[in-house]
């Protein structure tokens, strides 16, 4: 007798859209926040009388648990259900938000963004997997694709909304504002019922402490340039390996990394963080450096960035459904290569700057939505939806971390650092290609999934 590991069932009341809204007010939530908190970040310091490099460490510790988050509640969702890992990841980031706005302390503060981390970990996989369940393959890259919008708007509001609330309100608001948009999505969740059958196995209680010290290990290894940090952690996943194949229900499955379509696939992931990250963050000092603008209008140059991306995401969604991820993806690389090539040797005048970081943010916006998305879940049994997505989205963040960490050595080392961060861009993005080019045809058995809702 075969099990249908994916059963969907939507309270009747409950428009489907709407709960599929729910999901990515979520989605938008994480978003905000993730750009909200940098206007704040010197109101911050001085109000718990920490210096700048202390201060960092607001984003620091965010980084840091997102990271171990993402497959940790990827994988839990599988015991315990969508909808109660969703609600405990909203409800985690509404604690972590009061936490970080009446900290008594830093130390306390960052305990609140570190609970806000985890809490996002809970957020961000688990729509996907919702997505996955509640949608025929043919729809899934369209859906998919509205994660990357939804996010790209809520970073493009965040830096906007924290401005704006610097300017005129106390910046524990900054965190504050979480709180009604979680207790709105709460409530939705209340009408919202989604059946699905659990798995009934042991937690992977030593697999989980394992891949915590070893994303720890790596993460911090790489913020502090701490080549003995990043050993260790190496060190810990081969470690991992042996207990994780004799685990009856693994957190880490071993295949992702011995299968080469999920290997290149996780790698594909960890080049579109490197690229996003380096771009974005070092687009406004290239800027200065380069074109000699002043600050106001340096840090505009995202804006046209981040709105491409959002295009980007929404075409490359329809796109996928109608010629294929692997297409659309190679569509994506290529723009990236064109931007990355033109920032390294043509740009010289806020002309040339707008019109490649537009093409870059179509690259962009097209390698960090759905196809990648689309390509692993096609490379994984339905019931793996959770914790593949989760590790998707890991490697995307090691990838997000190591770009700006890079970067930054390369400048101090190089008078023209910018021009061999963009040609690494360039060999990356040409890597990235050969990887596509090299990906075997699926040949994953898919299992049946049940809708128990007619129509959108």
């Amino acid at each position: 007798m075969t099990t249908q590991p994916f059963i969907l069932a939507v309270n009747k009341q409950v428009p489907k859209r709407l709960v599929f809204f729910t999901f990515l007010l979520g989605i938008f939530m994480g978003a905000l926040d993730n750009g909200i908190v940098g206007p704040a970040l010197s109101s911050i310091n001085e109000h718990y009388h920490v210096t700048t490099s202390w201060g960092v460490w607001s984003f620091t510790i965010y980084t840091l648990f997102f990271a171990v988050s993402i497959p940790v509640m990827g994988k839990l969702f599988d015991r315990f259900g969508r909808k109660t890992i969703f609600t405990t990841g909203i409800s985690l980031f509404a604690i972590g938000s009061l936490l970080s706005a009446f900290a008594p302390s830093f130390t306390v503060f960052l305990i609140g963004r570190a609970i806000q981390a985890i809490g996002t970990g809970g957020i961000f996989p688990i729509t996907a997997a919702q997505i996955v369940a509640t949608y025929p393959p043919e729809k899934r890259g369209t859906y998919l694709g509205y994660i990357g919008v939804v996010f790209g708007a809520g970073s493009i509001l965040g830096p906007v909304a924290g401005g704006l609330i610097i300017e005129h309100l106390q910046w524990q608001w900054i965190f504050l504002i979480n709180v009604p948009i979680a207790i709105i999505i709460l409530t939705l969740l209340t009408q919202v019922k989604i059946e699905q059958q659990v798995v009934k196995k042991p937690i992977d209680t030593q697999g989980i402490f394992l891949l915590t010290a070893t994303i720890l290990s790596i993460m911090l290894g790489i913020i502090l340039e701490n080549v003995l940090l990043i050993g260790m952690g190496i060190a810990l996943f081969f470690i991992m390996i042996p207990i994780e194949k004799k685990a009856v229900d693994p957190v880490m499955y071993i295949q992702y990394f011995t299968k080469r379509n999920t290997l290149f696939i996780l790698l594909l992931s960890l080049a579109s963080g490197f690229i996003m990250a380096s771009t974005i963050n070092l687009l406004p000092l290239f800027s200065e450096t380069t074109l000699g603008l002043d600050k106001g209008e340096s840090g505009l140059g995202v804006t046209p960035l981040a709105i491409s991306s959002m295009i980007a995401s929404l075409v490359g969604e329809m796109l996928v459904d109608k010629i294929g991820a692997k297409i659309v993806l190679i569509a994506g690389f290529v723009l990236s290569l064109i931007g990355a090539v033109s920032l390294a040797f043509v740009v010289n005048s806020i002309l040339t700057l707008v019109l490649t970081i537009i093409v870059m943010g179509f690259g962009i916006g097209i390698i960090i939505g759905a196809p990648l998305n689309v390509m692993i879940l096609q490379n994984i049994k339905l019931e793996e939806t959770g914790s593949a997505v989760g590790y998707l989205s890991l490697f995307r963040s090691l990838g997000s971390t190591m770009g700006p960490t890079i970067a930054g050595i390369i400048l101090t080392v190089f008078d023209n650092g910018f021009m061999f961060i963009y040609i690494i861009s360039t060999i990356l993005t040409i890597a990235s290609l050969l990887l596509i080019l090299a990906l075997k045809r699926n040949s994953v058995p898919r299992s049946r999934i049940v809708n128990t809702e007619e129509g959108v």
